[in-house]
């Protein structure tokens, strides 16, 4: 203990802890068991420091930017925009949105980021600014045939996956991947009408789950009474996991629906941090029953302290969107806007990591055939010339265009049994190939064929 004291006296002076000072330690007993305890803290850290070595300065920790894009879906009519307007925009910002009464499939086609909306904030925790995209899409309500708008949107998905393929595989990209925008989608927001789940609404669900996981929303719940909007919100949960749909008439290649629609399920800490397993203690969520309006309180939006709160006045009562009594809305954009990035993040790497396996498989699927059919076709032409004879007259007319434009010594061939006979105008003095020579040649080119062929 001596020299654990001169170990620790060396370290300059001592002072008590600012959580021993609240405890109040005042009394002479309390001030040299607190100086005791602190000098043996300081020889443990002295000799840590002489066998280990002085305690190494944590890295400076630069800024990075990391990517989120949620697809919304749903029916016409159903205020895709407005929960777009809703989730992403905050007191004093000019969100600018689309008309959605304009949506078209032409404009997405062509255009698709004339319909995203993008926000961005900083993490100065964890020194990360996150990128936030939410593309908005034409209502599948306006196609008379549903699966164009399903093919559309699938389609789109793989796009994306596809451009950031080929980034990856850049061999002079010149940057890093941390620093390109990431185009990938990272979760389906699925817009549902309020209380009938159609055949349809599961099918586009089911099908379009096979590239993204959906996360199912029910929009103008208000419209639904409290006891209707909980028996609705159990039975969308219970045909999401079990949807028994039958295979359509008429539409034999599409089949029916019987496994579980990929539905994105959050860890119980994420929802527990959003606030959601507090209170939706006995409801299954999701799915998310959510008001959204375009009409804010203004009244809170210009008090001292500016809330963006939306709500929806009716001739009895008031809806707010950011009640949680009355929607969703507020867990829902915690959810998304903060507590669950990294877990969809997560999520999105993991699934492009076995798409791009699938990718990568089928291009090298491809690939060996092309290459075996271009060492075969010289082979193969190679032996079929060997068969027919060095005399055809087709043979003869090549090899004269050829050594007429090499300007090589004249190849004159008779006939398959006669003589080649060799004619240079420069040098006379070539010798004549003879018919015994000529058959040598071609034994020699048939034992080569024929142990090649063997071979297969």
């Amino acid at each position: 203990m001596a020299d654990e004291g001169v170990a620790g006296a060396d370290q300059g002076p001592i002072s008590l802890k600012s959580d021993q000072i609240r405890r109040g330690a005042s009394t002479s007993s309390d001030l040299d068991h607190a100086y005791i305890g602190q000098l043996e803290e300081s020889a443990a850290e002295a000799n840590v420091h002489k066998f280990l070595g002085r305690k190494r300065p944590q890295p400076h920790r630069n800024w990075s930017q990391r990517y989120v894009k949620l697809l919304v879906v749903g029916d016409s009519g159903l205020g895709k925009t407005t929960l777009c307007q809703c989730l992403l925009s905050v007191p004093g910002s000019d969100l600018k949105l689309h008309d959605g009464t304009a949506t078209s499939h032409q404009q997405f086609l062509e255009d698709p980021e004339s319909l995203c909306s993008t926000v961005s904030w900083d993490d100065n925790t964890d020194k990360v600014k996150w990128v936030y995209k939410v593309q908005d899409t034409p209502g599948y309500g306006d196609n008379l045939n549903i699966m164009n708008s399903i093919h559309l949107l699938q389609q789109y998905v793989e796009r994306q996956n596809k451009v950031w393929l080929s980034v990856e595989m850049d061999k002079g990209r010149g940057v890093d991947l941390a620093d390109v925008e990431d185009p990938r989608v990272d979760l389906c927001l699925f817009c549902i009408q309020a209380h009938r789940l159609r055949p349809v609404d599961l099918r586009f669900m089911a099908e379009l789950g096979k590239v993204v996981p959906i996360l199912p929303i029910v929009t103008k719940s208000d419209s639904m009474t409290i006891r209707e909007a909980a028996t609705y919100r159990r039975e969308v949960y219970r045909k999401l996991q079990n949807p028994q749909l039958p295979e359509p008439q008429g539409s034999a290649a599409l089949g029916g629906i019987s496994s579980a629609i990929n539905v994105f399920t959050f860890e119980d800490a994420t929802l527990e941090r959003a606030g959601l397993l507090q209170f939706h203690q006995s409801q299954t969520v999701p799915p998310f029953l959510v008001v959204a309006s375009n009409d804010l309180n203004q009244e809170k939006l210009e008090g001292q302290e500016a809330v963006f709160w939306p709500e929806r006045r009716y001739p009895w009562g008031v809806s707010e969107a950011f009640n949680p009594h009355h929607s969703d809305l507020l867990h829902l954009r915690l959810l998304l806007l903060k507590e669950a990035c990294d877990e969809l993040s997560s999520a999105k790497r993991t699934r492009y990591t076995q798409w791009r396996q699938r990718e990568l498989a089928k291009r090298m699927r491809r690939r060996p055939g092309r290459r075996l059919l271009g060492l075969l076709l010289p082979v193969l032409a190679g032996f079929v010339i060997a068969k027919t004879g060095f005399g055809s007259r087709s043979t003869a007319r090549a090899l004269d265009d050829v050594s007429h434009t090499l300007h090589l010594p004249k190849i004159t061939v008779t006939s398959r049994n006669d003589d080649v006979v060799v004619e240079d105008t420069k040098h006379s003095s070539i010798p004549s190939v003879t018919e015994s020579d000529m058959e040598s040649a071609k034994k020699e080119v048939q034992a080569h064929d024929k142990k090649f062929m063997g071979l297969f």
